[in-house]
């Protein structure tokens, strides 16, 4: 009897492991909105096309499978929030490549003529889960990447 209900929990068990692995993340625009609204961003120029991934971070629209975020585009505030869902492996790697590329390029700009902004910049991080590839430059960045996390069922 013993044995038979120890099996019976192992089954159960093993189809609820099973259930949750199939479940897919939200989807990033969703991530976004919900990110927007909890920390109250407002002056974002959100990303509409992947060709705006290109000409801000020089991402090839054929690694980007899935994409969220947006910029400031008001030259002294420095915010930005990018997610993106790489086509595979070596595409996260590139796409990680372009977002510390642009990570640094906006450390340099900051460093000497705006001490505030740098300091948010700084605490800035290219992040890689699986094939998603993150970067938030924001006063709330850590909060974002908590909740960004836990939306595609990493944490």
């Amino acid at each position: 009897m013993k044995k038979i209900i120890c099996a019976a929990a192992l089954i159960a068990l093993l189809a609820v492991m099973l259930c949750a692995c199939g479940q897919s993340a939200k989807p990033l625009s969703d991530i976004f909105s919900e990110i927007k609204t909890t920390y109250s961003v407002t002056d974002l120029v959100e990303f509409s096309e992947v060709s705006d991934l290109n000409r801000f971070y020089g991402i090839a629209a054929e690694d980007v499978k899935e994409f969220a975020g947006g910029i400031n585009n008001s030259g002294v505030k420095q915010e930005e929030i990018v997610m993106v869902l790489a086509s595979d492996a070596d595409a996260a790697e590139r796409i990680a490549t372009a977002l510390t590329n642009r990570l640094n390029s906006k450390l340099n700009e900051t460093k000497n003529y705006n001490p505030e902004q740098y300091a948010i910049v700084e605490k800035a991080t290219v992040d890689t889960d699986n094939n998603y590839v993150s970067l938030f430059i924001s006063e709330n960045c850590d909060a974002m990447k908590t909740d960004y996390k836990n939306a595609i069922g990493i944490n």
